[in-house]
């Protein structure tokens, strides 16, 4: 993984300096032109014109290796090449300048404000050749140095040479910096977008289990359905068939077998609900809770015969909740439900139906006074198939799942808080528009 990040990393260092490469040396073969006229005219050089040639091979060197395609490839090489014969052209002339004793102070300080400008510049433009460019140039920086310092004789000048000293220097130490850092930063958002990749490859293929999943869940549940009506036909028929001539311990197995291919069928309506949620575009509304929960209340409680001894209590502060109505129904539904359920023993079973506005959030209680269960088993709330009283009370195990599934497509959060003996709530957060 290291060796791709690092032949990436080359290859962007490549593509960035081949867009600044022929710019910066079409501007340094006018600078050079016209630095060299200066020479003449205004600092009364002689004889830099070779020096100027040198410096002055660098971009042209560069622009041709852009015109030859075998030379293509190298854009790094010769741009550092570029570059460090604009360094050995300004070396030279330094070096020139400090060896004679006839040179002005107007020209010391010329050569010393142009090396130490061309360092800089250097060190901000150096792109992909930063290291070839702070060793070969750090090279012909020192040796630049000590030649003036050793064959010259002018006792004014150590200041000049400090500050050509101190400007290759810090630009060198510049480049070192930028390469190091530039490299790093480029490693890490390589590697952050390979996470981001596998991340995104991983959640793929979580989706298309899981698409698989509802697929077969919904196919097997609605295959199923059809078997399972047919073994109730033909109870219902056998029973009607052998009417009054039934022993006693057969019509027990017949309701026994009755009683759980009900219970098969209900594990596949809630498999077929489940598989069926979030296929659809969630369609926000104003839901009215207090008429939702009357209309779940008076279905859930038709076939009790002791309905009378439930008492339901409303406490909804924020009566009107943002949701999907459809989905929402599934919610109130199964808690509902549950709360019915696990507080039927209870001699005067309680359920609250609370609603209150906590910050960016509606949150929706459903409370009873019944059973409750473990808080330990929390955290497998709403998993498929999960109970929390085993099989003392009848249910599918799927109810909680539809109550979780819909809670993450409304974005919203879903949990409970419990006590053996002393009753459960469960939570579900709404985000307020």
């Amino acid at each position: 993984m290291t060796i791709d990040y690092q032949q990436r990393y080359k290859l962007e260092l490549a593509h960035k300096t081949l867009n600044w490469g022929k710019y910066i040396a079409f501007i340094a073969i006018v600078f050079i032109v016209l630095f060299y006229f200066g020479d003449i005219y205004d600092l009364q050089l002689k004889n830099t014109l070779p020096w100027r040639l040198l410096g002055l091979a660098g971009p042209v060197l560069y622009l041709c290796s852009r015109m030859i395609v075998p030379l293509q490839d190298k854009v790094v090489f010769f741009y550092s090449l570029m570059m460090l014969l604009i360094i050995a052209m300004m070396s030279i002339m330094a070096a020139h300048i400090f060896i004679d004793p006839d040179a002005t102070d107007r020209q010391l300080f010329a050569i010393t404000t142009g090396y130490t400008t061309v360092w800089v510049l250097i060190a901000v433009i150096a792109f992909g050749g930063r290291r070839p460019i702070s060793f070969v140039g750090g090279g012909i920086l020192i040796l630049t140095l000590l030649v003036s310092y050793s064959l010259g004789n002018i006792t004014t000048g150590i200041g000049y040479i400090l500050s050509m000293l101190m400007a290759g220097i810090i630009a060198i130490i510049l480049m070192m910096i930028q390469s190091k850092y530039d490299r790093e930063r480029a490693f890490s958002v390589y590697a952050l977008e390979d996470s981001r990749d596998t991340i995104k490859k991983q959640a793929e293929d979580l989706q298309l289990a899981n698409d698989n999943m509802m697929t077969f869940t919904r196919a097997m549940s609605h295959d199923l359905q059809s078997p399972l009506r047919s073994v109730r036909s033909f109870l219902d028929l056998y029973e009607q068939r052998s009417k009054n001539r039934l022993p006693e311990d057969t019509q027990e197995y017949l309701d026994l077998a009755r009683h759980y291919l009900e219970r098969g069928q209900a594990v596949v309506s809630d498999l077929l609900t489940y598989s069926k949620i979030g296929k659809d575009p969630i369609v926000k509304s104003s839901v009215d809770l207090a008429s939702l929960s009357e209309e779940i209340i008076t279905e859930v409680t038709a076939a009790l015969d002791d309905k009378e001894k439930f008492t339901f209590d409303y406490k909804l502060e924020d009566p009107v909740l943002a949701a999907d109505e459809k989905l929402l129904w599934h919610v109130l539904q199964n808690l509902i439900s549950n709360a019915i359920k696990f507080s039927q023993k209870t001699d005067s079973p309680l359920i609250i139906i609370r609603s209150n506005r906590v910050g960016t959030e509606t949150i929706l209680e459903i409370k009873d006074n019944g059973v409750g269960f473990d808080q330990d088993f929390s955290t497998e709330l709403g998993k498929p198939f999960t109970r929390l009283h085993g099989s003392e009370f009848s249910g599918t195990g799927i109810g909680l799942s539809i109550v979780r599934q819909v809670m993450e497509l409304h974005s919203g959060r879903f949990w409970a808080i419990s006590k053996p003996g002393e009753g459960a709530s469960f939570f579900c957060a709404f985000p307020n528009e």
